[in-house]
């Protein structure tokens, strides 16, 4: 253990004081861009000083040496000014002046405290208070947040996606207003009578982020963003109350360009979030001792987060087109699931989510990988890679074992060394490297190197195979393989587990998706002997959690490895999930085993670093007796046939 040695000059360093810790410069704007910020905000107080200096009754009006400061403050309060407007719309006017002073008091509590609220959303309610008044308004919102909070579950249980959940809430929200309008008079209450008159809008809005807050997070979480909006709220609308503030907002508008550089300049030296660690460690340890999980979902939807354009991009079709169903069940084993982009700003987003332990530094949660990455050279290892180096725990293979199982020549290599028939392969760099012995049968098969997803190409004879190995080295920038093409039926292999693994019902696929047969039809000693292959197959490749492993039948009927894949293979109505519904269990309940595998994995290594505090906040997934009782019909019926 090494010792830190601190002495009296470093005790004293500037960066520990006070002011080093709230003055956080990020160096983003220059010294030119920073001058004319400073000339923008200097001006404002000119303008007002020229405008006070022609003020009638002022003690400095008859300065003597400010003609031409007399002449501007003449021009500005004839010319740009607000006074003209008549007094009936002086209450439209002043919502636009007062909007920079509101998202400077934003701004101010998100960045410089690091106060988690709903947006601007304190804006609208600070409108609503002024509309129908506080009491009113509050009582409604109280009545909102409870209606999403307690209706989460039930529509989670019918599985409403989110904007019908979030549409539900907003249907609700005008029921109880027009409600409001029926038992204000019977209650003779003007307070439940003015509840219906608080703007719609701007309740669906708020109604929204409530539910997104939830949905996405807890209620502990949507519970304290809302009250600090809600705080936000009524500082904003006891400033805009106050009959001094309005005066001076009509009188000086030149002030709204204040506003703007002072939230430019907090955004650049006051961006210190002083309270972010301890809010966002507040709800945590209760959220854990629930026995719940956080579970990060993070997948590659857009190609547009990288800070520039380097190597092959990665194509379209390697992107799921949506994860809601995997959410969905992840949510119902309990956890806390939000879903991320796997781009640069995964670690700032992944920081805030899933927090380490303390004490430990063990992972604060579990990051299900479904990124095949975005560009550049061994992109389906760049998520495993960066967790590794972030130190977050996440399901599937590690960023060496992902780096095998992409390069297929290295993974053939693997399987043939393990005693596992795969096809006749050699690899080429170009048409010229081309010699084949007498054992390569036409057709042969072509594909690149490292690139899964790459349609394979057919060569049918020696002239089609030199243009074909030409093409794919051309395309793909990288060697082509070359392999003998089997044509005997394709058994997928669904498997689960790490050190006890578990073989899901073979499906065999057919010449279009929708020709699966679930379970395979072959014969037992043949289907043991394929999930015998497929496991040794699993375990040399260090797949870790699940995989598939997809087998074709030589002429002899022996099994062939011809593919492994780790990513890409959970949508809901692909082959895993087929076999794994024929194996009993749902997608769901397949997503959340995944995921309990995966954290049993990282919570085996933490219990033999840290005994005494090791625990699993993961609540047991288990499987519903009938399901159980299915699941295991289901496997018997697989291996007998």
């Amino acid at each position: 253990m090494s010792t830190v040695v601190t002495t009296s000059a470093n005790r004293h360093e500037p960066k520990n004081s006070w002011p080093a810790r709230l003055v956080r410069p990020k160096g983003h704007i220059g010294p030119l861009g920073l001058s004319l910020l400073l000339f923008a905000g200097c001006a404002s107080f000119v303008m007002a000083f020229a405008r006070l200096l022609v003020y009638p009754g002022m003690p400095f009006a008859e300065l003597v040496g400010f003609e031409r400061l007399h002449q501007f403050g003449r021009f500005l309060n004839r010319s740009l000014t607000l006074e003209w407007i008549p007094p009936d719309d002086h209450r439209t006017i002043l919502y636009l002046l007062m909007l920079p002073t509101a998202v400077l008091l934003i701004t101010v509590a998100r960045l410089t405290f690091g106060l988690r609220v709903l947006g601007l959303r304190a804006i609208l309610i600070a409108v609503g208070f002024q509309e129908i008044g506080i009491t009113p308004s509050l009582l409604l919102i109280a009545v909102v947040a409870t209606i999403v909070i307690l209706a989460r579950p039930a529509a989670r249980r019918i599985r409403l996606p989110l904007y019908a959940r979030i549409s539900v809430v907003a249907c609700i929200a005008a029921i109880i207003m027009v409600a409001a309008l029926f038992a204000g008079p019977w209650l003779r209450s003007e307070t439940i009578w003015s509840v219906a008159f608080f703007p719609v809008i701007i309740l669906a809005m708020l109604a929204e982020s409530i539910a997104r807050t939830v949905d996405q997070d807890n209620a502990l979480t949507a519970t304290w963003r809302l009250g600090w909006t809600v705080l936000l709220a009524l500082l904003i609308a006891w400033i805009s109350y106050a009959p001094a503030v309005r005066d001076f907002a009509l009188h000086f508008p030149e002030f709204m360009i204040t506003q703007l550089v002072a939230i430019i300049l907090i955004s650049e030296f006051l961006d210190c979030r002083l309270l972010h660690e301890w809010q966002a460690n507040l709800g945590k340890p209760a959220y854990d001792r629930r026995g719940r999980l956080r579970v990060a979902v993070v997948r590659n939807r857009w190609n547009s987060g990288v800070i520039g354009r380097l190597g092959r991009q990665a194509s379209t079709r390697n992107q799921p087109r949506s994860v809601q169903r995997v959410v969905e069940g992840l949510r119902d084993a309990g956890c806390s699931v939000k879903v991320f982009e796997g781009d640069i700003s995964l670690f700032r987003n992944l920081g805030d989510f899933l927090p380490p332990d303390p004490r430990s530094g063990a992972p604060g949660g579990l990051v299900l990988n479904l990124a095949a990455g975005i560009q550049g050279t061994g992109r389906f290892s760049h998520l495993p890679a960066m967790l590794e180096m972030a130190g977050v725990a996440y399901t599937g293979p590690d960023p060496v074992a992902h780096a095998r199982l992409f390069d297929r020549y290295l993974l053939l290599l693997l399987l043939k060394e393990n005693g596992l028939l795969t096809p006749r392969f050699r690899l080429v760099s170009d048409e010229q490297d081309i010699g084949l012995d007498d054992d390569f049968r036409f057709p042969l098969t072509l594909r690149p190197r490292c690139e899964p997803k790459g349609p394979p190409l057919i060569a049918h004879n020696r002239q089609e195979l030199g243009p074909a190995a030409r093409q794919i080295v051309q395309q793909y920038a990288q060697e082509a393989i070359i392999e003998t093409a089997l044509d005997g039926p394709e058994i997928r292999v669904s498997l689960l587990g790490n050190h006890s693994i578990e073989c899901l019902p073979l499906l065999q696929e057919g010449p279009s998706r929708r020709e699966r047969i679930c379970p395979a039809p072959v014969d037992h000693a043949l289907a043991d002997r394929i999930r015998d292959y497929a496991r040794r197959a699993y375990v040399a490749a260090g797949c870790r959690d699940y995989a598939r492993v997809d087998v074709r039948l030589t002429p002899a009927g022996e099994p062939c490895i011809v593919r492994i894949r780790s990513l890409g293979i959970l949508a809901p109505r692909g082959s895993f999930a087929r076999s794994a519904e024929a194996g009993g269990y749902p997608f769901h309940a397949l997503v959340q085993r995944i995921v309990e595998l995966a954290w049993a994995r990282y919570g085996a290594a933490a219990a033999a670093r840290h005994d005494s505090d090791a625990r699993c906040p993961l609540a047991p997934i288990t499987v519903a007796p009938a399901l159980e009782d299915e699941r295991r019909a289901a496997r018997a019926a697989a291996d007998y046939g």
